[in-house]
């Protein structure tokens, strides 16, 4: 395996390794050490050596700054013990992933890869999207199954050793080499670097040094030269970003609650925010609060009226 393939490993290992052991922690309230271990490439025939029993599969798919499919994996009867910890049992393992239990697998790992993913996006600098996750759990993981779920190989096997005081498995992030080939690439490894300069030849002749007179400074470096300090900065290029579209949000207020009271809620329930109802509502532009204002009907349909908003040079700022 090349260097390049090694710092990806370990730099994809340790944002997944991080990331999972804050959200396993969190929704399930017991400490979990998840350790990145040394990348292996895999064929289908590896993949299905990893586990001796039954297995389940989490696929996510990605859609934006990179295209390709990603496979989480571990042991189904692990897989049940970790879903029974954050539903609020005591880990108690299970012959099969249904129902409610699936369904709260998937949000793990989605949240999961949401944290991930800020960080691959930040090392990459543009954002990184994926699909929904999609659990497939099977007695048997055959090669059809793999290669539709994967497609061809080989894959970047990162396993991941996750401990916790009564769960202990090993969780295996398959990449197929398409996707970690884009990997690279995004994240700057591998890249070629550029060629020295030249030697100068021996005994050339030193350049000839001109004892012409400077010529007068351009008008425009003199005006340049005598502006005050502290003279506004030119944003004549922000025409240039003017048309880029930003993500705006108006936010009522928010709430925290644990992922079993999120998977039974039903057409009906009423969730209470940490807002009182006279307060103003937030306005938000790239997850970033630029003003204050309430919420009106306008022509049948809902608007935003500001009453409050930052300054124009700390809205620039704000989205920097």
């Amino acid at each position: 395996m090349d260097s390049a393939m090694e710092e990806l490993g370990k730099k994809v290992g340790g944002c997944f390794a991080e990331s999972m052991g804050s959200v396993f922690s969190m929704l399930t309230g017991r400490d979990f050490a998840i350790t990145p271990k040394e990348g292996v490439l895999v064929d289908h025939a590896g993949i299905t050596a990893l586990y001796d029993g039954p297995a389940v599969y989490a696929k996510v798919q990605y859609t934006k700054g990179m295209t390709g499919p990603m496979l989480f994996a571990m042991p189904l009867r692990e897989g049940t013990m970790l879903v029974d910890l954050m539903l609020g049992g005591d880990g108690a393992p299970s012959e099969e992933l249904a129902g409610d239990s699936k369904d709260a697998l998937a949000e793990t790992i989605n949240q999961s890869m949401g944290s991930a993913n800020q960080a691959l996006s930040d090392m990459a600098g543009e954002t990184l999207s994926i699909s929904n996750v999609e659990i497939h759990a099977s007695t048997e993981a055959g090669q059809s199954m793999l290669e539709e779920l994967l497609g061809p190989g080989p894959f970047f096997d990162l396993p991941l050793e996750t401990t916790q005081e009564s769960l202990q498995a090993l969780i295996h992030v398959l990449i197929p080499d398409l996707l970690s080939e884009q990997m690279k690439r995004k994240l700057g490894f591998g890249e070629v670097a550029a060629p020295p300069p030249p030697p100068e030849p021996v005994g050339a002749p030193e350049p000839v040094v001109s004892q012409a007179p400077a010529p007068a400074a351009a008008p425009r470096a003199a005006a340049g030269s005598s502006a005050p300090m502290g003279a506004p900065v030119d944003t004549g290029n922000l025409d240039l970003l003017l048309d880029i579209e930003l993500p705006l949000m108006v936010r009522m207020g928010q709430t925290e609650m644990p992922l079993g009271d999120l998977l039974k809620l039903t057409p009906g329930s009423i969730l209470e925010l940490n807002r009182a109802a006279d307060a103003p509502v937030e306005l938000l532009v790239n997850g970033k609060q630029i003003a204050k204002g309430e919420v009106v009907v306008v022509d049948g349909n809902f608007a935003f009226r500001i009453t409050e908003i930052e300054s124009t040079a700390n809205r620039l700022r704000s989205l920097a």
